[in-house]
Parts: structure tokens; sequence; C-alpha cells
């Protein structure tokens, strides 16, 4: 696969199958062996906790990533692009009830996986808007406060939410 994923790339803080119409919601990450070698550790990052805080420092920055759909895709392989069935913004909710709040359901970031924002987007927030929110969630999500770094071992699994479940 032509993919970071199958590299010796680090990736930054990513979720995964953004390119999916329905992501993967649970992962379970296992290496079956690790011998003579080092590194391998992985991130992880809170991707709820990043737009709690992206809230709470930008309230304009989490509307923006919030009601701007955009396009995912993977394209690395020459002929095949996998693409959802429409544009999706970063933070998705549950459906709407007159009777609660909505509640952030799910978190859609990856910038390998992430398509051109056009210029004049949904809500009439154009592009540079969503970029400036971007670069700041982006921001957010680097910093040492927000990452966990967990080496695998063998026979040890992973498992990594991209769900809230309610």
């Amino acid at each position: 696969m032509k993919d970071t994923a199958y590299t010796t790339l680090a990736l930054p803080a990513h979720t995964d199958t953004t390119y999916f119409t329905d992501p993967a919601g649970l992962q379970m990450f296992h290496l079956l062996s690790h011998t003579d070698g080092d590194g391998g550790a992985s991130l992880l990052v809170d991707g709820f906790n990043a737009a709690r805080t992206l809230l709470k420092e930008s309230r304009s920055a989490y509307e923006i990533l919030s009601k701007t759909s955009i396009p995912w895709h993977a394209s690395g392989n020459e002929g095949i692009t996998i693409t959802p069935a429409k544009k999706y913004p970063v933070f998705n909710f549950q459906d709407l009830q007159e009777d609660r709040l909505p509640k952030l359901l799910q978190v859609r970031w990856n910038n390998d996986d992430r398509g051109v924002v056009g210029l004049r987007e949904d809500y009439g927030m154009g592009a540079e808007k969503w970029y400036r929110a971007a670069r700041k969630f982006n921001e957010i999500l680097k910093r040492p406060e927000m990452e966990y770094w967990a080496q695998l071992k063998p026979g040890k699994p992973l498992s990594k939410m991209s769900y809230i479940f309610l």
C-alpha cells in the first residue's frame, strides 16, 4: 500500500479511516514480535479532550470545525481513491434532540487524508477561516500534555476508540 502508515515515517496525531463514510470506531493494535529493534512507540491523543480545549480557547474555531464539511480521501495507490459518500466536518455530533444539547460523537482528523478546502465552503466561512481553525486544533493536538506514548510489546494489545458511545 502506498500510504504513510506502511512506512517508517513518524505519524502525527490523527484518526484512521477518515475517508470512510463510517470510520473505524474501535481499533486494536497487536505486535506479534519485536526483535533487535527499537522505536515504534504509538502516539495516542484524546481527541475529545482536545476538542473541549479548543472550545474553551476559541469558540469560533470550534464552530468552524463543527459546521464546515470538507472532503476526505485516500489516494496513494494508482487508480484507487477512497472517499466518503459525502463531506464531513472535523467534529460530528449525535442527532439533535429538543430536550438535550448536542454531544460530540466523533472527531475526524487526519491531515494526510484531508482534501482541499474550497475557497467558499459551507456556511460562507471560507478556506482561510477553516485553515486558521484547523491550525489551532492541530497546535492543541501537538501539546506535550495531550500526548500519551505507548510502546507496543509482543502479546499485549493496544486499543483506541474513535467514537464516544452514548
